[in-house]
């Protein structure tokens, strides 16, 4: 159902289960980086074997990831569709549990991380890893959770 620029769909129910107020949570988060009056963002919170099938189908990687973000290309429409957003709940509450964070928090960074790509932002080469660290930490903290990468920026190697 869209609500401006953003549909949201619940392909897995259990997203409602796990996190009552994901909605909510997917719009605060995409309203700190897009202007959804201006772009559509469509986001599918799904499980891991429709993200596993997504992953080996465009990316050659035969498993399921966290998030996957299909961005389209730029374009001076209005309304103009910026891509599309996909997360797999197992393997996010997976993650959540092995880094010891709620499922709403790394839902929240999984969200912005998918967000910054569909910006074009990337971490491909170590320079544009670092600037989208910063900026993903930086909203983190804007939106009142915590530094995604507070526990890696302390390890010592």
């Amino acid at each position: 159902m869209p609500n401006n620029g953003l549909m949201i769909q619940l392909r897995e129910k259990t997203w409602r289960q796990k996190l009552p107020h994901v909605r909510a949570l997917v719009r605060r988060v995409l309203d700190s980086i897009i202007d959804l009056s201006q772009h559509e963002v469509s986001v599918v919170l799904a499980d891991d074997d429709f993200v596993h099938t997504l992953n080996r189908t465009y990316r050659h990687v035969d498993k399921p990831t966290n998030v996957l973000s299909f961005p389209l290309p730029p374009t001076d429409v209005p309304m103009a569709p910026l891509g599309d957003i996909i997360l797999a709940l197992e393997t996010c509450q997976k993650e959540a549990k092995t880094q010891n964070l709620t499922l709403e928090a790394h839902t929240a960074h999984l969200i912005l991380h998918g967000g910054l790509h569909l910006l074009g932002y990337d971490h491909i080469l170590e320079e544009d890893a670092e600037k989208m660290e910063q900026l993903e930490t930086l909203k983190m903290l804007e939106l009142g959770f915590n530094d995604p990468y507070q526990e890696e920026k302390n390890v010592i190697y």
